[in-house]
């Protein structure tokens, strides 16, 4: 088996979740405040308590401003994105019991216990094993300190909490081996959603960035609860290699009508109404522009869009137009 084997690490969950965010540039940290929220709609979110995602890697301090989890019976996936940075941790665990994880009391469920720490979107993560796959995979220099703890999972505020450390490798193009060491983590009423993506074969999202049509392999349809918003769900239709994608984000209480993009108001939560465009390492989020709900029943969604995003790092603008056509049922 070759070292590279164990880099195999989907992050394509982050991929979906950087596209479908609201990213504060204007300084907001992860958290919610107590306000009726703006736009057109009802919202029916809760409005939570401080959501705080820290590390340190090596000496350096890691302080996510975008936060998210999904939690379900045998599966919970907390990742925390320094958008200034682009760098973001992910942990994956084969259940949502309180109390501790390791490699050795994980051991069953290896392919639900995943700790990386990736640069960027798309990288090479640095990613815990544990020692004995570290002896077989000829991996030098490296020590497993790999401890997760789940303190507390709120099911009426739909919140976890937990703290962890890891240490992560990476194999670079001469076959040498890098590692980063995660210490002082803590995740702390981060907001946690346990819906589980629809069948991709349901959902259409036909877009053109630019006038120009974007072709892509497939569609994520997803419900996401994070702090600072109300739920709201996310459409993006992406490449299989996670190179290009276009998304969408609607609230979910808004009934049919012609929403403008979310503002970004530091004391408000958020009625999302958003469009991304990723290019590569390039992300672009919303400026202005609107999404029209021409229908919607209990499982569909019908509609269109017009939206300009910018990538702020470039001074860059592009226009995203489409419509989509979307399964709810279950993301409710």
């Amino acid at each position: 088996m070759k070292k590279n084997t164990i880099l195999f690490l989907l992050f394509f969950t982050i991929c979906n979740f950087l596209a479908s965010c609201t990213s504060f540039d204007d300084g907001r940290d992860i958290q919610s405040s107590q306000n009726n929220g703006n736009g057109n709609g009802n919202g029916n979110g809760t409005v939570g308590e401080k959501a705080v995602f820290k590390a340190k890697i090596g000496t350096e301090e890691f302080v996510a401003n975008i936060a998210t989890a999904v939690v379900t019976d045998n599966y919970v996936m907390v990742s925390g994105i320094r958008s200034s940075k682009g760098d973001l941790i992910q942990i994956i665990l084969p259940s949502n019991k309180v109390g501790t994880y390791t490699w050795a009391n994980s051991k069953e469920n290896a392919e639900k216990f995943v700790l990386a720490y990736a640069e960027k979107v798309d990288d090479d993560g640095f990613v815990s094993i544990s020692n004995e796959d570290a002896v077989f995979l000829e991996v030098k220099n490296y020590t497993d300190t790999a401890i997760i703890k789940i303190t507390a999972v709120d099911k009426t505020k739909k919140t976890i909490s937990g703290t962890f450390q890891f240490t992560g490798f990476r194999e670079t193009d001469n076959g040498a081996t890098q590692t980063k060491v995660i210490t002082n983590g803590t995740f702390t009423n981060v907001p946690y959603t346990t819906d589980i993506p629809a069948d991709d074969s349901e959902q259409i999202l036909k877009a053109k960035v630019n006038g120009v049509e974007f072709i892509h392999d497939k569609v994520d349809v997803t419900g996401v609860t994070a702090s600072g918003t109300y739920p709201y769900y996310s459409i993006v239709g992406k490449k299989n290699d996670g190179s290009i994608s276009v998304g969408i984000s609607i609230d979910k209480s808004y009934a049919a009508g012609t929403y403008q993009a979310s503002s970004t108001s530091p004391n408000s939560i958020e009625h999302v109404i958003a469009g991304t465009f990723k290019l590569n390492d390039l992300i672009y989020i919303s400026k202005s522009g609107s999404i029209t709900i021409v229908s919607k029943t209990a499982t569909k969604i019908v509609g269109t869009f017009d939206l300009v995003v910018q990538n702020f790092s470039i001074n860059d603008e592009k226009t995203i137009t489409g419509s989509f056509e979307i399964d709810i049922e279950g993301l409710n």
